[in-house]
């Protein structure tokens, strides 16, 4: 019952393909055109045949807003879109740009010979989307490089990153000013440096390595937690981590801030570990998973829901600096804070990978995925170019669910009645659009269907309900 279905979708994902084919190497508005692979002037048939000749391979489809910007960028552009994850269909993105669907294992031998046979079956350019399939590819460089064009620095590179007492460290060398920071060695350790610190003034978080251990937080499934009000709250969690994990966290001081303060700079780097693309952004409304403390909202412990465009030449300058001393290149963002007790720039994090935001690129004119592909399959690519301030990107669906879930510290209404008259900012959505609505949809539905189903059960018979149930088996048996 299924199986025509799949084809069907298919069939409907190839049909899409060529129309989209047809305008593939005109420019986007305030962007640039395409170059061809072989530099020559050819005409509109051949220039679809070689663009298509290598594959983007997108690792990580989970519906997340930077794979689905980086999917719908390079659909867009004519090119062939793969996606490769190992979780469940159901929680895969959907995307009229995504031409097939890979299934792999969660054990990296039998996924790294899954993307092996991927390679010989036609390669393509690799683009990780989480911090689980960049470390997998960048410590697994010369054996993935052999069938894939790559886009991700080997391990001894991408580690200064994504490491962030080494980030920390390479950054301070450079003149960079970061938090303050602990590496526990032991939890001994761990007790003497929590005697010291300032909990009355300050808030701290703990950060685990995505590479090395379990999440810091299993019910957000991020990486990060705040440390607690006070020493036996930061100890009793470095404990319950290093139970869970079998590593101790790292303890880093939180900078005080708005979520305006944040400054992030997202750049395509070249083998030379020149930008040869880049803007800044600004945080506008981060909600946080720390409630307990007004004003202190790290972005780890957060979600952006919300952000613009900026020009801020401090913050720009220092992420081209620390990028050429770590001999980078691929898609990074690079995160800054001003400290508001001394507006100093300090580092945050390096995320080297598309982040949530992404599909601001394209309403800049500055396609990130895009020019991604191009740079390391072409090499050729126009620089950057001006860009205007105050360009808006929304996660809707994140924003009204936050605004709602933190109904009881800020008031909802006015929360949304503020959304209504900044909305006509925003140029570029997390999820939504109009050319390819079912991930708007079906993020709608994970937010809706379970206030629903406790409505109709309030109010409908259950002969009724279970009518309804068996009318919604072919839509989930298609991940719907």
């Amino acid at each position: 019952m299924t199986r025509p279905r799949i084809n069907e979708y298919k069939g409907d994902t190839r049909i899409v393909g060529q129309k989209l084919q047809v305008s593939s190497n005109l420019p986007a508005k305030g962007g640039y055109k395409m170059k061809s692979l072989n530099h020559k002037k050819i005409g509109r048939e051949d220039f679809r045949q070689q663009r298509k000749a290598i594959r983007a391979i997108i690792l990580g489809i989970d519906h997340h807003p930077r794979c689905v910007a980086t999917v719908r960028s390079l659909g867009r552009a004519g090119i062939d879109v793969i996606g490769v994850d190992h979780r469940a269909p159901a929680t895969r993105t959907r995307s009229r740009y995504i031409k097939k669907k890979v299934f792999i294992s969660s054990d990296t031998e039998l996924a790294l010979k899954a993307l092996e046979d991927l390679g010989r079956d036609g390669g393509g350019l690799l683009v990780p989307t989480n911090d689980q399939y960049l470390a997998l590819v960048a410590k697994n460089y010369d054996r993935l490089s052999k069938h894939f064009t790559m886009a991700t620095p080997p391990w001894e590179i991408l580690q200064r990153l994504m490491d962030r007492p080494q980030c920390y460290a390479l950054a301070r060398e450079i003149g960079i000013q970061t938090p303050r920071f602990f590496v526990p060695h032991d939890l001994g350790e761990i007790r003497r440096f929590i005697t010291g610190l300032d909990f009355k003034d300050h808030a701290y978080l703990l950060k685990t390595n995505v590479w090395m251990s379990g999440t810091a937080n299993p019910k957000t499934n991020r990486y990060t937690i705040s440390a607690g009000p006070d020493a036996v709250s930061m100890e009793e969690r470095c404990q319950e981590i290093f139970s869970r994990t079998g590593m101790l966290p790292v303890i880093e001081e939180i900078l005080p801030g708005e979520a305006d303060t944040c400054i992030g700079v997202s750049m395509v780097v070249n083998h030379n570990h020149k930008p040869v693309l880049w803007y800044c952004i600004k945080r506008i409304k981060l909600y946080t998973y720390l409630r307990a403390r007004a004003g202190m909202h790290p972005y780890e412990l957060g979600t952006n829901t919300c952000c613009e465009s900026v020009h801020d030449d401090e913050a720009l300058e220092a992420a081209k600096r620390l990028v050429e001393r770590a001999e980078f290149f691929g898609l990074v963002t690079v995160e800054f804070r001003r400290d508001s007790t001394d507006g100093g720039l300090k580092l945050i994090k390096v995320d080297p990978r598309p982040v949530r935001a992404t599909s601001l690129s394209t309403a800049l004119g500055l396609d990130l995925p895009t020019t991604l592909y191009n740079v390391f399959t072409d090499g050729q690519v126009n620089p950057s170019h001006p860009y205007p301030d105050g360009v808006g990107w929304l996660w809707l669906t994140s924003y009204l669910e936050a605004i709602w879930d933190n109904r009881s510290n800020n008031s909802f209404r006015e929360e949304f009645f503020a959304l209504l008259r900044n909305l006509r900012r925003a140029k570029a959505f997390g999820i939504l659009s109009v050319h390819d609505p079912l991930p708007f949809w079906i993020e709608v539905k994970r937010l809706f269907l379970p206030w629903l189903k406790r409505f109709l059960r309030s109010v409908l018979p259950p002969t009724v309900i279970r009518g309804l149930k068996k009318a919604m088996v072919p839509l989930r048996l298609n991940g719907l």
